[in-house]
């Protein structure tokens, strides 16, 4: 069953039993109808709403999917469907295999390749299954730095995968490709490279903390770069992006995100718009305000955070961006099936 179902437009050729039953949910969940008052014009490049004017900047996002190989063709089948809307991009917060199944140069270039089948670029950073967790021995016990290294290889090494550039995105610099951003709409948008697995720190494991030391430095001059720059002065909002729940209820919690968090508290005092945080890690959609100021002892309001749901729940969530609104991020979650819930036939 779907949750949530709405039309379905057609689709040629389509398979038959559990499979199409999955493929037919997809589509119909993420074609929302409100989507027909924004949709862009035939011809329109992507990004480019039609009537109205201001409509709010709309894009999907997504992550912690597939966690196998039944949720390959779903995942398809539900990136397909998002682009028929024409958002300007698809947004993966990585975990793009589950953490105990083998990290393999194979299963990469799948992703890869239904990454570079979608008709609008892909806005991914890379989650801790992709590479910290390579280390474990169902994994395969690899190299976590190797591991990272084909990572950013596939995806970012071959500018067809992720179609970045359509974006107009500013990069880290060679050594962090995953690190980048780009304006639309007056909103900045922040990909970092922050993971579950207490984001690589391992205090008995030197290499460990010197890729830990190293990606957090990029991460944290990045952010204050992009803020600082032109185009970031005059950001009415502020989108972050990253794989990891910083566990927020856990004050200061473990040492791999204390820096970021702590960032983010001081740049609410430096940027004056809202401030989004997109994420994934737990497989539990939340939108709320739970970042705490230290001086008040109560949220920031101007924060929000969205974490996307996952496997086994087969999903989405498309964020509307409108920094003059009430509620400047507006969410709404999507739902299909997951083979894994259902059997195949």
């Amino acid at each position: 069953m779907c949750r949530r179902p709405l039309h379905a437009r057609p689709t040629p050729r389509a398979p038959t039993g559990t499979l199409a039953r999955v493929l037919l949910c997809a589509a119909a969940l993420v074609a929302n109808p409100l989507a027909a008052q924004t949709e862009s014009p035939p011809g329109s490049p992507p990004g480019v709403a039609g009537a109205p004017a201001t409509a709010p900047l709309r894009f999907f996002a997504l992550g912690d999917l597939p966690y196998g190989e039944s949720e390959v063709a779903p995942l398809q089948a539900l990136l397909a469907a998002a682009a028929v809307q024409a958002p300007p991009f698809i947004v993966h917060v990585g975990d793009i295999k589950s953490g105990s199944s083998p990290c393999t140069d194979e299963q990469l270039h799948t992703i890869a390749g239904l990454f570079r089948a979608v008709a609008v670029p892909l806005v991914y950073t890379p989650g801790d299954n992709e590479w910290t967790d390579c280390g474990r021995w169902t994994a395969g016990g690899l190299d976590p730095r190797a591991r990272l290294a084909r990572v950013r290889e596939v995806f970012f090494g071959d500018p067809g995968v992720l179609r970045l550039a359509a974006l107009g995105v500013t990069q880290a610099g060679e050594h962090f490709p995953e690190i980048y951003g780009f304006v639309m709409d007056e909103v900045l948008f922040v990909a970092l490279h922050i993971v579950g697995s207490d984001n690589g720190y391992d205090a008995d494991a030197p290499a460990a903390m010197a890729e830990f030391r190293a990606r957090e430095a990029a991460n944290r001059d990045f952010l204050t770069r992009a803020l600082a720059s032109p185009q970031g002065r005059d950001a009415r909002a502020l989108v972050i992006m990253i794989q990891a729940d910083p566990l927020f209820d856990g004050g200061r919690g473990p040492r791999g995100f204390r820096g970021f968090k702590a960032q983010l508290v001081d740049l609410m005092s430096q940027f004056p718009g809202p401030v989004l945080l997109i994420h994934g890690d737990t497989h539990q959609y939340r939108h709320d305000h739970p970042l705490l100021d230290p001086t008040r002892g109560a949220p920031f309001e101007r924060f929000t955070r969205v974490e996307v749901p996952g496997s086994p729940f087969m999903g989405g969530v498309w964020i509307s961006v409108d920094p003059r609104a009430a509620e400047p991020f507006a969410a709404e979650p999507v739902y299909a099936v997951s083979l894994d819930s259902v059997g195949s036939e």
